[in-house]
């Protein structure tokens, strides 16, 4: 069971807006076992997007095309589905309801004259657009499906999960091979230490049990298994007892995908401890992360942002000698931000983060990506200093990230 995935317009070629279908799509294609061959990312033009057309149906079963449905010049993917199909582009009264529906939904009145949303090719189906108001297309032949979906990121998810897969189940669930993987999440240590110096053998001993790759991340290394087996449950026993007895074992973190500020919120809840953030170089970043995770309030306290020194100072209590001293970025610092949350704020654990984002504001002994976070608890403050690389949006992660791990640790050992 094959997939390709089209991603059409010009304005991602031009580096206007960034991608985020073709990612998403992969993602919802492999998790019901369908194998993505390819992912294009092409312009609105006549004979690529037919080059495309042809190429996917020689190789594959499904064709999945994000963008140049609405109404505009360049969205071309419909006539063009239609001449590569040789169907003729036609009004369609069925597809006209599904138009005012769509329409009606946010209290508008359709004029068809302004768009030609009703028309489609001959044979197609057109679907509802749960977000947004052109139809999609479903094209269904010689037990292949072609779909075409709006390129708006929210538009195309709620067509695919609520439009499309009954077509994609119906035609392909008896080819469907979901594939179970083991992911082993380590902290603090290299690839190249762990497969060159800790384990010279692993990758080699995990590639008994299926394709195995490896994942570089902020915190450290996720190291994946695509299990060839057919029971997972057996063979994540024995994957974990093969860890535990290299010199990984210490490194491993967690066995499993769940993103970090889940599981900070999962086991805060399971210890019934709250924990709140001093945020100055991730201006929110590390709150907004935990909110987006829902049920966050019951253990989430808040977050004082303190940007400026003089914020620090006065929310805070920061001493102005400490931060002429040490400077803002200083473990004498965000230890000082740290206790002061502590007092003002009343949770259990803190974090306090203060870095050098850039791309400007470094030193030779301070330089960009730099970053100095205490964490802890009433009494016991620990700091440290790290450096990483980036630009600023990037860093800002990397700094909200593993102040989240730090967290994650002395929740687990409160």
């Amino acid at each position: 069971m094959k997939a390709k995935i089209i991603i059409i317009g010009n304005e991602l070629l031009y580096g206007r807006i960034a991608d985020t279908n073709g990612p998403w799509l992969a993602k919802w294609l492999d998790a019901r076992g369908i194998e993505v061959c390819e992912i294009q990312v092409l312009p609105d033009e006549r004979e690529v997007l037919l080059r495309a057309f042809e190429d996917g149906l020689k190789s594959c079963d499904l064709i999945l095309t994000s963008g140049g449905i609405g109404p505009t010049k360049d969205d071309m993917t419909k006539s063009l589905l239609a001449e590569f199909t040789g169907k003729k582009l036609r009004p369609c009264e069925e597809t006209a309801k599904i138009v005012i529906e769509n329409y009606k939904y946010y209290d508008r009145e359709w004029t068809p004259d302004l768009n030609s949303y009703h028309h489609i090719p001959e044979d197609f189906i057109a679907t509802p657009n749960p977000k947004g108001l052109a139809p999609g297309l479903v094209f269904i032949n010689n037990n292949k499906l072609i779909a075409a979906a709006p390129g708006v990121p929210r538009e195309l998810k709620a067509m695919v999960e609520e439009e499309f897969a009954p077509y994609i189940d119906k035609l392909f669930k008896e080819k469907y091979s979901p594939k179970s993987r083991i992911v082993i999440r380590t902290a603090r240590v290299p690839e190249e230490k762990i497969f060159k110096e800790l384990c010279p053998t692993l990758w080699d001993e995990l590639s008994q049990f299926g394709l195995v790759s490896s994942l570089p991340q902020v915190i450290g290394v996720d190291i994946v298994v695509t299990l060839s087996g057919s029971d997972p449950s057996d063979e994540l026993v024995k994957i974990k007892k093969l860890i535990e007895k290299s010199a990984l074992n210490e490194h491993v973190w967690q066995w499993d995908n769940t993103p970090l500020p889940e599981l900070v919120i999962n086991e805060a809840r399971n210890k019934k401890l709250t924990f709140a953030f001093a945020e100055s170089c991730t201006g929110g970043l590390t709150a907004s992360r935990i909110t987006d995770i829902p049920g966050c309030s019951d253990v989430f306290i808040g977050s004082l942002v303190t940007y400026s020194n003089d914020a620090k100072t006065n929310i805070l209590g920061v001493k102005q000698q400490t931060l002429k001293k040490f400077g803002a970025v200083s473990e004498e610092v965000v230890e000082e931000m740290a206790c002061g949350l502590l007092d003002k704020i009343g949770a259990d654990l803190v974090l306090a983060f203060s870095g050098i984002a850039g791309p400007t504001g470094g030193s030779e002994s301070k330089p960009v990506g730099t970053l100095a976070l205490a964490s802890g608890k009433k009494g016991e403050i620990e700091k440290s200093i790290f450096k990483f690389a980036g630009d600023r949006e990037r860093l800002k992660l990397r700094f909200s990230e593993i102040g989240l791990f730090y967290l994650l640790k002395l929740i687990r050992n409160y």
